[in-house]
C-alpha cells in the first residue's frame, strides 16, 4: 500500500504541549518540559543539541516509539494517543521510516536484498519489492554496488543503504537518529543532502536528530534543545545539494 506525499509546507507532525520523565530508583528525571513544535511536509528539520538534552526522546515520541507522560503527539492527521499497541505499529510500517547510526544491516544480505526485505510487509509482490528497492537504490547513487553485502561496503555506503531501506516504504515521515556520527566528514555530508534531496523530490517529512555541528547548514530548519528545552527555532534558506552519483527524482 503506498501513501500519498502531503504537500510540500503542510503541518504533517506536531507535538503539543509534551512532557517525558524517567524513573531510576528515587530519581525522578525528566527529560522533556512541555515542549509543543510542529513539522511541515517537504521539509528536512534538525534538532539538535549535546548528547543528553532529550533530542532522542523527543524523536522517539514523534515517531510514536514512545508515549509521552502528558501532552499529545498528531502525525497526518492522526492523534497518536488514540491509538492501541496494534494500530501503532500498523502505523508505523505503512507511514513512516526509520535511519539509525548504526545502520542495522544484516551481513549474510547484499543491498538489494536488505532492502527488499521490509516491503514484503507492505504486501508487494517479489516483483514490485525488486523494482521499488531497485529504484532506492539507484536514487542513493548505489545502483551499480546494489549486489554487495556491507563487508564490501563504506561506513557512507552502508547508511546509503539503509536509508533506500527506508526510502523505498515511500514513507511520509523519515526520521533519522545520529546518521552521520559513525561516519566522516565527507560521507557524513552525502547522508544529509540526500535526505534533504529526499525531503524536496518526495514532499517527505524529514526529522533528523545529531549532536553533530556540521549538519546545521544543510537543513531547512534547525531546532536546537538544552535540557529537555528547545532554546531556538530558526529556518534557513534552502541551499542546493549535489551529491555525486544521486539521481535526480520529481515529485
Amino acid at each position: 500500500m503506498a501513501s500519498v506525499p502531503h504537500p510540500h509546507g503542510r503541518i504533517s507532525l506536531q507535538a503539543t504541549n509534551v512532557t517525558k520523565a524517567f524513573e531510576s530508583g528515587r530519581i525522578h528525571t525528566t527529560v522533556l518540559h512541555d515542549l509543543s513544535i510542529d513539522m511541515r511536509a517537504g521539509e528536512l528539520t534538525l534538532i539538535s543539541g549535546p548528547s543528553g538534552c532529550g533530542k532522542s526522546t523527543l524523536l522517539a515520541i514523534l515517531s510514536g516509539l514512545q508515549r509521552p507522560d502528558r501532552g499529545k503527539v498528531t502525525a497526518l492527521g492522526q492523534d497518536l494517543g488514540e491509538l492501541d499497541m496494534r494500530a501503532l505499529e500498523r502505523f508505523r510500517l505503512l507511514h513512516t521510516g526509520f535511519v539509525f547510526q548504526g545502520f542495522n544491516l544484516f551481513p549474510a544480505l547484499n543491498a538489494l536484498e536488505q532492502v527488499e526485505l521490509p516491503l514484503s510487509y507492505l504486501g508487494l509482490s517479489p516483483a514490485e519489492a525488486r523494482q521499488r528497492a531497485t529504484a532506492s537504490l539507484e536514487e542513493v547513487g548505489l545502483g551499480p554496488r546494489m549486489r554487495l553485502r556491507p563487508s564490501e561496503l563504506s561506513g557512507g555506503e552502508k547508511q546509503r543503504v539503509a536509508i533506500a531501506r527506508a526510502l523505498a516504504k515511500r514513507p511520509e515521515l523519515l526520521f533519522a537518529d545520529e546518521p552521520t556520527s559513525a561516519l566522516d566528514a565527507a560521507n557524513g555530508q552525502v547522508v544529509i543532502d540526500i535526505l534533504h534531496r529526499i525531503a524536496r523530490a518526495h514532499g517527505t517529512t524529514v526529522l533528523c536528530v545529531s549532536h553533530d555541528p556540521r549538519l546545521v547548514g544543510h537543513a531547512d530548519r534547525v531546532l536546537a534543545m538544552e535540557d529537555g528545552r528547545i532554546l531556538s527555532d530558526r529556518s534557513q534558506p534552502s541551499l542546493p545539494t549535489a551529491v555525486p552519483g544521486l539521481k535526480e527524482t520529481s515529485a
